[in-house]
């Protein structure tokens, strides 16, 4: 007679371990700690990237330099490309090659090859596509505002990880940043909006983020002008092809065909991001919770189960 109320607990049960799933928001490791990965062609001249260089098409570069600062992916390739590398003066340094397709060098040396690829380029573009949506669906837990020329962002004040969902015309013409109950070192991620983005129209200093572990992603973009930032950047949509300036930090984009450069500082940390399922460990669609909650779910389950049977042993039986 009671067992819908037992099963309503049970549900609810369920209902709270959903709600308390948390995962590791993880940039780097898909791509072997790379400093750029590219989904499609990687094509540059004049400037560099200090670390490697993973791309799922063409490598086609020219007076260029690539992992200068010895940040190699998977520990030992400078650059890896599912299609031809084409280096035409400048160097591949510090590291080994691999390529999909030919390999075209002049006015260079040619660094070692390997025959196999370290990367699965379709598991790993398929991961940042499905990484950068599910990432735009967690809730925000800080603000961004306008403040005078510049914008205004306000944390939750908990340290740790805060989540800014804003529109990328905020900071499309910005020059400042005032920062507002946020902790030094803690984790900032920010998901924007828009099929075009760009962030230097104002001439924003990214320093005041320096001392803080940033994520810019950008689900939707198509069209990408971040140079000048601190942070690193997920948009697997999109296009770079705006020159010159600096990137400090990770980029995982559609493609690229520019002369900004890349700094291998400021990778993105692995973070705990509550809301978020850890697509590496539970590439489903199911979520699982973890084996605390699970325990706490059947406690409470049994908890009710056995106020359910006192009840039913103080009913006087019928006469």
């Amino acid at each position: 007679m009671h067992r819908p109320a037992l099963k309503v607990v049970a549900f609810a049960a369920l209902l709270a371990a959903g709600s308390a799933q948390a995962g590791v928001l993880d940039l780097g490791s898909m791509m072997g700690g790379a400093n750029i990965y590219t989904l499609g062609n990687f094509s540059a001249r004049s400037s560099d990237v200090e670390g490697a260089v993973i791309a799922g098409g063409n490598v086609n570069i020219s007076a260029y330099s690539i992992n200068a600062n010895k940040r190699a992916a998977y520990g030992s390739h400078a650059v890896i490309a599912g299609g031809d590398i084409t280096l035409k003066g400048g160097s591949i340094s510090n590291g080994k090659m691999y390529a999909g397709g030919k390999v075209t060098l002049e006015n260079a040396t040619r660094p070692q090859s390997t025959s196999t690829s370290p990367v699965d380029f379709a598991a790993a573009s398929s991961y940042y596509l499905k990484l950068s949506s599910e990432l735009a669906a967690v809730q925000g837990t800080g603000s961004v505002s306008k403040l005078w020329s510049g914008v205004k962002l306000t944390g939750s004040g908990l340290g740790s990880v805060d989540v800014f969902n804003v529109s990328a015309d905020m900071f499309r013409t910005s020059s400042s940043w005032t920062l507002d109950k946020l902790v030094a070192g803690q984790t900032l991620i920010f998901n924007i909006s828009g099929e075009s983005a760009t962030f230097n129209d104002g001439g924003i200093s990214f320093e005041p983020l320096s001392n803080y572990n940033v994520l810019f992603n950008f689900p939707d973009a198509k069209a990408l002008n971040v140079k000048g930032i601190i942070g690193s950047v997920l948009a697997p949509k999109a296009a770079v092809t705006a020159d010159w300036g600096v990137i400090n930090g990770q980029v995982v984009v559609g493609s690229w065909n520019s002369t900004i450069q890349v700094n291998s500082n400021h990778y993105f940390t692995p973070t705990q991001l509550a809301g978020f399922r850890d697509l590496q460990t539970d590439p489903s669609n199911i979520t699982v919770p973890e084996p605390g909650t699970l325990a706490l779910m059947l406690a409470g389950v049994g908890v009710a189960f056995a106020s359910r049977r006192k009840r039913i042993r103080a009913i006087p039986a019928a006469a």
